[in-house]
C-alpha cells in the first residue's frame, strides 16, 4: 500500500481549508423556518398555562409581542400560572398603550398576589381608562396590602356620583359588559379584601349613617364583620332590595350581637323566601334561645324551602322539648332533605327521647337521610348516640360513612381516634378522606406511619382529594415518618396540586426549601391547544359560534351559554362529558338557597368526578345570578361537578372557573330541590 507523506497531508489540509468555505458558499442553504403564526403563539400560551410553566422566558416574549391580543392573552395566562417571577414583566406591561392589555395585566397581578406590584397598582387607580382603574382596585384587594387603604378609599369616594346623599342602586347586573357600576363595585369589594377598618368606615359611613343602599355595599359590610358598620346592616335590613336584606341578615349574625334578634325575627318572616332562609340561618349562628320560637313559627310557612331552613335552624338553636310534636311529622316527609333536617332538629329538641323515636323507625331508604341521622347522633353525643353511630359503621353505602365518622369525632372527641385511624385503610377514597380530616381536626399524634400508608394506598386514586386530606393530617404530626412522606409527596406525587400542597405543608413546618412542583402526567384527555384557541382566530372564513349546553330536568330546560374563549379547556371537557352521556341521570346533590345548586357528581355525594382533574381557568367575569362555575376540592382540582349561582357571589370571583352563564331557565334553577335529576345534557354548537 502506498504511503502518504506528512508534507502531502499538510497540503491536502490547506487545500480543504481554502476550498471548503468557497464550496459551502456556493451550496444552497436550507430555508429558515417561517416565524410562528398568531394561532401557533396562542396555542403555545395555552400550553404553558395548562402546564403551569413560564417556559424559560417564552411567556415573557409573548407578553412583549407586537400583537395586542396576544399580549392580553399572555397576561391572563401569567395570572393563572401565578409564578411571582413574572411580576416584573407584568408591572412593565402596566405601561402598555392598549387599555385592554393594561386591565388584563392588573387582573393578572391580583391573581399572582405579589406585594411587589402594589405601588404600580396604586398608581393605576388614576389610569385614564375605567376598566383599568377598576381592575387595579380589585387586584389591590386580592393582594391585601394595607398600604393601599387610603388610595382605595379615595378611589371609591371619587367614583360616587356627585350630589348623592345616599347612593341607591337597583337592577345592576355584575355580568354585563356595559355595567356602569363596575368601578364603584370592584372598589367596594377591594375594601372587603383589604380589611382596613379606617378605610372601610370612611367609605361606607358618613356621619355614622350609611352612605349606600346597594347590595354591593351590604356585601362589603357583611364580609368585614365590623361592629362599627352595624348601622349600614340595620338599614339594609329594611331595604326594598331582597338581596340586600338577605345579606344584612348574614352580616348581623356575624357580629354576634344579641341586640339584632328583633331585626332577624322580622327578616325570618319576610315574604321573600331567600331573605327568610338567610335570616333563619343567621338565627342559628347566634344560637340565642329567642331564635328557637322564631324558627318554630316559620314551620307554618307555605314555602318548603323556608320550612327546611327552619328545621335546619332548630337543629342548632337551643332545644325546646315542646316542639317535638311539631317536628315529628316531618320525619315522614316525602322529601329526603326534609326528613334529614327533621331528624337533626328532633335530636336537638328532645335528645332524651330521640333514641326511642328511632327505635320505631326502619332505616331510611335514602342514604342522604341516614347521613343526616349520623350528624344528629353526633350532635346528641353521649353513650346512646355513640353506640348507634358504631352500628352505622356497617351501613352498606360508603357514602354514609364520612358522616358517621364525623359524628363519632364530634360525639367522642379523642376517643374516636382509633376508629378514624382504622378507616384510613378503607377501600373508598371519600371514607379515607373523611378519616384523615377527622384526625387532623383532633390533632391526634403518633399517626405518621398510618397516614403514610393511607397516602400510598391513595396514590392510584384519579381524584387527589383523599391525598390532599391526608397531607393536612400529616402536617399535624411531629414524627419522622410523616415528614418523609410529605417530602415524598412534594417530589413525586402524580398530581401537581398535591406536590404543591405538600411543599406548602413542609414550609409551614419550617422546611426552608421544599421541592417546587414540576409537570405532571396528564390524566385527562389530551388537549389540542390550537383547536382550543380557535375562537381567537379572526379568519373571516371561520364561522363564529357560541355553544350552548341545555340541561333537561323535570323542572324545565336550563340553557347555558358556554365561554369557549376564556375557558377553552373546561368547556371542551364539559362538552365531551355531555356528549358521552356522563351527566345523564346524575342528581343535584347540593342545593343552598340564595347561594348555589350543584350537580355533576357520579357518586351523588360531592366526592366524585370524571377520573381526571382540570386546571383552573380563572377569568374576569363575575359570579352574578346564573353564573355557572366549576366546583373544586382545592386549587386546580376541577372535574365534572358544576354549580349555578342563585345570586351574586363576589367571594367566588377569581377563585373558581366561571365557564358559562344561564341565558334561559333561571326560574327552573330556582325550583330545583336536593336530589332532582339531570335527565340529559344537550349540546348545541351552531355547527353541522
Amino acid at each position: 500500500m502506498a504511503r502518504i507523506s506528512r508534507t502531502s497531508l499538510l497540503f491536502v489540509s490547506f487545500a480543504v481549508a481554502l476550498i471548503g468555505p468557497r464550496m459551502a458558499a456556493g451550496a444552497k442553504r436550507p430555508a429558515a423556518p417561517p416565524p410562528p403564526s398568531r394561532m401557533e403563539k396562542l396555542a403555545r400560551v395555552l400550553a404553558l398555562e395548562d402546564t403551569r410553566n413560564l417556559g424559560d422566558g417564552e411567556l415573557e416574549r409573548y407578553l412583549r409581542d407586537p400583537d395586542r391580543s396576544l399580549r392580553r392573552r399572555a397576561a391572563l395566562a401569567a395570572g393563572r400560572i401565578a409564578d411571582p417571577k413574572v411580576v416584573p414583566v407584568l408591572v412593565e406591561l402596566m405601561n402598555d398603550q392598549e387599555p385592554e392589555v393594561r386591565q388584563m395585566t392588573a387582573f393578572a397581578l391580583g391573581l399572582v398576589g405579589d406585594r411587589g406590584a402594589v405601588d404600580r397598582l396604586r398608581a393605576s387607580l388614576k389610569d385614564g381608562d375605567t376598566a383599568v382603574r377598576a381592575r387595579s382596585a380589585e387586584a389591590l384587594g386580592r393582594i391585601g396590602d394595607k398600604r393601599a387603604g387610603p388610595d382605595l378609599a379615595a378611589f371609591v369616594l371619587g367614583a360616587i356620583p356627585h350630589g348623592a346623599a345616599v347612593v341607591t342602586v337597583r337592577g345592576d347586573d355584575p355580568a354585563s359588559a356595559s355595567d356602569p357600576w363596575v368601578e364603584l363595585r370592584l372598589g367596594l369589594f377591594a375594601l372587603a379584601g383589604l380589611k382596613d377598618q379606617v378605610a372601610a368606615e370612611s367609605v361606607l359611613l358618613v356621619g355614622g349613617k350609611p352612605r349606600f343602599d346597594w347590595w354591593a355595599a351590604t356585601w362589603t359590610a357583611m364580609r368585614l364583620e365590623l361592629p362599627s358598620l352595624k348601622p349600614l346592616l340595620v338599614s339594609a335590613a329594611s331595604s326594598s332590595d331582597p338581596y340586600s336584606r338577605a345579606l344584612a341578615a348574614r352580616g348581623l349574625a356575624a357580629l354576634k350581637d344579641p341586640g339584632v334578634i328583633d331585626t332577624l325575627t322580622g327578616l325570618a318572616r319576610d315574604v321573600d323566601e331567600q331573605v327568610a332562609t338567610s335570616a333563619l340561618k343567621a338565627l342559628g349562628v347566634l344560637a340565642d334561645a329567642r331564635g328557637t320560637a322564631v324558627a318554630a313559627s316559620t314551620l307554618a310557612s307555605t314555602s318548603p324551602i323556608v320550612r327546611r331552613a327552619a328545621l335546619r335552624a332548630l337543629a342548632v338553636l337551643p332545644g325546646d322539648r315542646a316542639l317535638r310534636a311539631r317536628i315529628v311529622p316531618y320525619v315522614g316527609d316525602k322529601e329526603p332533605s326534609m326528613r334529614g333536617a327533621a331528624l337533626r332538629a328532633l335530636a336537638r329538641a328532645d335528645g332524651d327521647e330521640f333514641a326511642l323515636v328511632l327505635s320505631g323507625l326502619d332505616p331510611d331508604p335514602d342514604w342522604t337521610v341516614r347521613a343526616d341521622l349520623a350528624g344528629a347522633l353526633g350532635d346528641l353525643g353521649g353513650e346512646v348516640g355513640a353506640s348507634l353511630l358504631f352500628t352505622m359503621l356497617k351501613d352498606p353505602d360508603p357514602r354514609v360513612l364520612p358522616a358517621v365518622l364525623e359524628g363519632l369525632r364530634v360525639a367522642r372527641g379523642q376517643d374516636a381516634t382509633d376508629t378514624l385511624r382504622r378507616h384510613l385503610e378503607h377501600a373508598d377514597p371519600a371514607v379515607r378522606s373523611a378519616a384523615a380530616e377527622g384526625l387532623a381536626a383532633l390533632k391526634a399524634q403518633g399517626l405518621g406511619e398510618a397516614l403514610s400508608a393511607a397516602y400510598r394506598t391513595s396514590l392510584p386514586d384519579p381524584d387527589p382529594a383523599a391525598r390532599l386530606a391526608i397531607l393536612a393530617a400529616l402536617g399535624v404530626q411531629k414524627d419522622a415518618a410523616a415528614r418523609a412522606t410529605l417530602q415524598e409527596a412534594a417530589k413525586s406525587d402524580p398530581a401537581r396540586v398535591v406536590r404543591a400542597r405538600a411543599a406548602e405543608v413542609l414550609r409551614a413546618a419550617g422546611e426552608a426549601d421544599p421541592p417546587a412542583p414540576g409537570p405532571e402526567p396528564r390524566l385527562r384527555p389530551a388537549a389540542d391547544y390550537r383547536l382550543a384557541m380557535e375562537p381567537y382566530d379572526t379568519n373571516p372564513g371561520l364561522a363564529l359560534y357560541s355553544p350552548r349546553a341545555i340541561l333537561h330536568t323535570r323542572r324545565g330546560k336550563i340553557e347555558i351559554l358556554l365561554d369557549v374563549v376564556e375557558t377553552p379547556l373546561t368547556t371542551r371537557s364539559f362538552v365531551d362529558l355531555a356528549r358521552r352521556g356522563f351527566f345523564d341521570g346524575l342528581s343535584f346533590h347540593r342545593v343552598e338557597p340564595n347561594f348555589v345548586v350543584q350537580g355533576g357528581c357520579p357518586r351523588g355525594d360531592g366526592n366524585g368526578g370524571p377520573g381526571y382533574t382540570l386546571r383552573g381557568e380563572i377569568g374576569q367575569r363575575p359570579y352574578g345570578r346564573g353564573a355557572v362555575g366549576m366546583a373544586l376540592s382545592g386549587k386546580d382540582t376541577g372535574g365534572s361537578q358544576f354549580f349555578i349561582t342563585h345570586s351574586p357571589q363576589p367571594h367566588l370571583d377569581g377563585g373558581y372557573t366561571l365557564f358559562g352563564r344561564v341565558t334561559r331557565g333561571m326560574e327552573f334553577v330556582d325550583q330545583i330541590r336536593p336530589g332532582d335529576v339531570i335527565d340529559h345534557v344537550e349540546i348545541w354548537t351552531g355547527r353541522p
